[in-house]
C-alpha cells in the first residue's frame, strides 16, 4: 500500500496592507457623538409649563416671542366727520395680537369693537385730519378704544397688541 504522504503545506499567505479597523471605529464613533451633542445643544427647546397661576395667568400676558396674529376687519370703516359740511372718513384696519386667546376674544367681540372705532372715529375733526401726524394719532386711539372693549368684555388687558390702517382716505 501505498503510504499517503500529507499533502506540502500552503504557502503562508502574504499579510495584505489592510485599513487598521480600531482608528476608522474611533473616528466613527466619535464623529456619531459629534453629531449627537450637536443636535441635543442646538434643538428648539420645549416651552416651560405653566406657573401654579393657571391658564388665566398664561393667558393674561401675551408671550413677546410669539407669532403675530393679523384679524381684518372685513368692511371699511366709513363715517361723516363731526364739525359740519360733507366731509368723509374711510379706513380699513386690521388688529394685531400676540396670543390665541386674543385672536378668539377680537373675533368673538368684532361687532362691539367695530362700533366703539365707529365713534371714536365720528368725534374725528376735519381739523384734525389736517395735522401731519394724524394717522399716528387715530391709531394710538384706536388700539387704546378696541383695548377697552376688550377689557370690558373679557377682563384682559392689551389682548390688542396693534392697530394697522391699511387704508386711509378722506373726502
Amino acid at each position: 500500500m501505498a503510504d499517503k504522504k500529507p499533502a506540502p503545506a500552503a504557502p503562508a499567505a502574504e499579510a495584505k496592507p489592510g485599513l487598521p479597523l480600531v482608528p476608522i471605529l474611533g473616528a466613527s464613533l466619535g464623529s456619531a457623538l459629534l453629531v449627537g451633542g450637536l443636535m441635543f445643544f442646538l434643538m428648539p427647546k420645549a416651552p416651560p409649563a405653566p406657573a401654579a397661576g393657571g391658564e388665566e395667568a398664561a393667558q393674561a400676558a401675551p408671550d413677546p416671542k410669539a407669532q403675530t396674529r393679523y384679524i381684518e376687519v372685513k368692511d371699511p370703516l366709513v363715517v361723516n366727520l363731526s364739525g359740519g359740511g360733507a366731509r368723509y372718513l374711510q379706513v380699513q384696519v386690521q388688529l394685531a395680537t400676540r396670543s390665541e386667546a386674543g385672536q378668539k376674544a377680537i373675533e368673538t367681540h368684532l361687532p362691539a369693537i367695530r362700533s366703539a372705532l365707529l365713534v371714536m372715529l365720528r368725534q374725528t375733526t376735519a381739523e384734525e385730519l389736517a395735522q401731519p401726524d394724524v394717522m399716528v394719532t387715530l391709531q394710538g386711539r384706536a388700539l387704546a378704544e378696541a383695548n377697552r372693549v376688550l377689557e370690558g368684555e373679557t377682563r384682559q388687558k392689551d389682548l390688542v397688541s396693534a392697530l394697522l390702517f391699511t387704508s386711509f382716505v378722506t373726502q
